[in-house]
């Protein structure tokens, strides 16, 4: 009899557990695409230019990682241009002071328009990135970081 009792009490726990396992959202969710997989930016601060390459990319997250090749401290700033076309800058982020001879890693999510890299004061020219639309899904690639 108590062998019976065990079965049964072991059926019906099991028996249980199906059906709360078979409770869930009845409703779908869309498979939306991943963002595009991030990319890298390499820029150098000399004395009398920033260097940026590449210098056109397609919308989506970066890294730039800036190196400072100049004898004195520099604090950078990346931003977009304003939508309105004018000179006025919209300011993304700026970097904490960069020894020379150092870098410093910067992080965005770059939509289509003009970026531009500089440093604070008038000493060295500022330059540009284009980003034309955003690049394409990672949604089939494997191995990404």
């Amino acid at each position: 009899m108590l062998n019976a009792t065990r079965k049964t009490s072991f059926a019906l726990l099991a028996l249980a557990a199906l059906v709360v396992a078979g409770c869930g959202a009845k409703e779908r969710t869309a498979n939306e695409l991943r963002p595009p997989a991030p990319i890298q930016l390499n820029a150098s601060l000399m004395p009398k230019r920033i260097s940026i390459s590449p210098t056109q990319i397609g919308g989506g997250p970066v890294t730039l990682i800036v190196s400072n090749l100049t004898s004195t401290e520099q604090r950078i700033t990346f931003g977009a241009n304003s939508p309105s076309g004018t000179s006025e800058l919209r300011i993304d982020s700026q970097s904490a002071t960069i020894a020379p001879n150092n870098t410093a890693t910067m992080k965005a999510d770059l939509t289509e328009g003009t970026y531009s890299l500089s440093v604070e004061g008038e000493t060295i020219p500022t330059s540009l990135l284009n980003v034309s639309g955003e690049r394409p899904s990672a949604q089939n690639d494997l191995m990404l970081p």
